[in-house]
This record gives structure tokens, sequence and C-alpha cells, in this order.
């Protein structure tokens, strides 16, 4: 499994004398059952020994780096890949020690880059693809509480209401039906009060960005007065479902309702770049002026296109980042630039401001021409 902390480690890596080596490999299989990785790693790994073919003599030791490498990737996926898994990344160093691969349930499009840093757009996608969910069950004596991230069941709390003490007084059979009732309603506040206390322990631990309450009409109802707001402001569907529900069930019968919940909101969030583009609002469309607003930190959601390169430059001297190729740095005069990746460049510099990250379908960016923000400021 991975996290924005493995992102955040990755973007803030220091960069060494070595080039890294980023691999994105689609595990998921065909129609046919079959995983076709291997086609796209031999592919590559012929290109590096043809290059190394060609460049004997040159005495840097990269391309000789090559060929222990993929062995060493071949390895990690014979013995250490689990099938459950439909995408894996690898970052390397070329030549060096630093080895390290994640793994995940969402598939990745295949790709390899070879740069002075490793390459994080790709896993970037995969994290904001899913949102992290608190599933709440309950019924007037029993909740449970499970972690879903990446379509993936992560840890799950259960806890049972302690019951009212039975006054002394009150034989076996002693209570009127008014009274038992009264009684159980009594008892049902008293579970539900301390059912609320259990998911703010959950929220405060595992942090999920959404919450799902499913039981009955009457007892979602009656449950939701007794969370905080900041609480109850988290939940974004309710629904019925019995408390004992297999947890690969609930997740199956609420993927498709998460999913266009997702949706939803990424719709909201294009259409509010639109309007506010249009009228010149807190809204940047373009890749220059969007890449600008990063750059001066201005960004609060940055929108751009999913598995989207754009080949641009960086000033050596200053640092700022260009999406056509020029002669010289428009603010330094420095004629030293040197090529990236601009979508890269730009989803970054995003999470390093801890702006939020929108990708969209190809196509879906046309109008607002690649990229687009809204702005801070």
């Amino acid at each position: 499994m991975i996290s924005r902390a493995d992102l955040e480690r990755l973007i803030h890596r220091q960069n060494g004398d070595l080039p890294v080596l980023s691999l994105f490999l689609d595990m998921s299989v065909d129609s046919n059952n079959k995983r076709n990785h291997g086609v796209f790693l031999n592919q590559k790994r012929a290109e590096f020994a043809e290059l190394q073919n060609t460049t004997i003599g040159t005495g840097n030791g990269e391309e000789a780096g090559y060929g222990g490498l993929f062995e060493r990737i071949h390895d990690w996926i014979a013995n250490n890949y689990q099938e459950a898994n439909r995408g894996v990344v690898i970052y390397a160093e070329v030549g060096g020690d630093w080895f390290e691969a994640l793994q995940f349930p969402i598939s990745v499009q295949n790709r390899m880059v070879v740069s002075d840093r490793p390459m994080v757009t790709p896993l970037a996608q995969v994290l904001t693809a899913y949102e992290h969910y608190g599933v709440i069950l309950l019924d007037r004596e029993h909740v449970r509480i499970l972690s879903v991230y990446l379509g993936t069941l992560l840890d799950e709390v259960e806890f049972r209401g302690d019951p009212l003490p039975t006054a002394s007084n009150v034989k076996a059979g002693g209570y009127s039906q008014m009274r038992f009732q009264r009684r159980k309603r009594e008892e049902m506040k008293h579970f539900f009060k301390d059912f609320s206390e259990e998911v703010d322990r959950f929220v405060n631990r595992y942090q999920p960005t959404h919450l799902v309450l499913l039981g009955t009409e009457e007892n979602v109802g009656r449950f939701r007065e007794y969370l905080p707001e900041h609480v109850s402001s988290k939940i974004v569907y309710t629904g019925p479902a019995p408390v004992d529900a297999p947890a690969s069930a609930v997740m199956e019968r609420l993927e498709p309702l998460l999913r266009a919940e997702h949706e939803r909101h990424d719709g909201e969030v294009l259409a509010q770049v639109r309007d506010r583009a249009a009228h010149d609002y807190l809204a940047t469309a373009g890749m220059q002026a969007t890449l600008t607003a990063l750059q001066e930190g201005k960004v609060d959601t940055l929108v751009v296109t999913r598995d989207g390169e754009h080949q641009g430059v960086r000033c050596t001297q200053c640092g700022f980042v260009f999406v056509q190729a020029m002669k010289r740095c428009l603010y330094d005069g420095n004629e030293t630039l040197e090529p990236v990746d601009v979508m890269e460049e730009m989803v970054r510099l995003a999470q390093q401001q801890g702006s939020e990250i929108q990708f969209t379908e190809p196509g879906e960016l046309g109008d607002l021409r690649g990229a687009a923000a809204l702005l801070r400021y």
C-alpha cells in the first residue's frame, strides 16, 4: 500500500550524482487472464542494451549499470510482487544501491523514465483517484467502522454497547411494556453516545477524507444527532445495511457510489475553474499561466491531464521553469537551460505547497489549453 507520506518522501529526496530510473508497470490481467508487463520490460531492456552497444568506451559506467538493474527488477517481481495488486512502481539508482518498490491495487500506465530524481506524477494520480473513507455500520447495540483506501480494507474497529445496569428492585419480567420501551430508548441514547465517541476517536486516528454511515433510516438519523460537527460534516452518503454485513460485500456495494461522488466533485471543480477563468477571477487557464502561478505559490487547486507530458526547460541558475524552449531565462538572462517535463514540475510544486491536485481525462482541458488552476489570491 502507498500513502501521501511516500509521495512526500520521494519529492524531498535529495538528488545524487547517479541517474534515477522510475519504472511504472501495469500488472492488471487482460481478457486472457495474463499480465503483459513483461513485454514492456523486455522492450526497455533491449533499448538499453542497444544503447550500451553504441556507447562502449564512453567510460561513464551508466550503461553497464542497466543490465544488473533489470536483473534486480525481475528478481523483485518474481519474489516480492503480490498478485492481488494491479500496479507497481520501482525507483532505483543506475549503478547505485538505492532500490525501492511500491505496489498497490490500482493499475498504472507502463512507463519508464531516467532522470536526476524520482518521477512522482503517476504515483500522485493513483493517490488522488481514491479518497480515504471511513464506513460506519451500526444498529442500536453495535457499531463497526471500516477504514477503506484504494479499494482496500486497511483496518476494522468494532464496538458493542455496555448495557445499562438493571435496577435491583426489578425482578425478571417485572418491566411493563411502557417502562421497557422507555428503558430501551435510554439504552439506545447511552449506546449512541458511546458509539459517537468511538467514531470520533477513529476519525482522529485514521484521518479519513469522508465518512459513509449505514444502518436503518431511523438509527442513522438519530445517531447523527450525537456526532460532533467536525465528524458529521464528513458524511457524504447514508443508506441501509446490516451491521454484520461482510466487509467485502459492503465495499463492493459502495464502490460505484463512491466513484460517482468522486466524479461529481471533480465535475464541480472543473465547472468552477471554467467559470472563474471566463471572468478572469482567481483562476488560470493555459500551461504557462498555471505554471507561473504555481511558482508564485498562488495555487489552491491544480487541474491537469492524466498521463500528460510536455517538454519545457528550467533555468539552472534561478530554477524558474518555462513551458517553451528558449535561448535564455527571461528573469536572469542565464543561457544554460535544461529540459524538464512540465507536468511533473507542476505536480511536484502543487504537492509541496499543499495544493489539491485533480487529474482529468485527455481532451477535457482543451478549452483551458492543457492546464488550469483555482487560485488562493
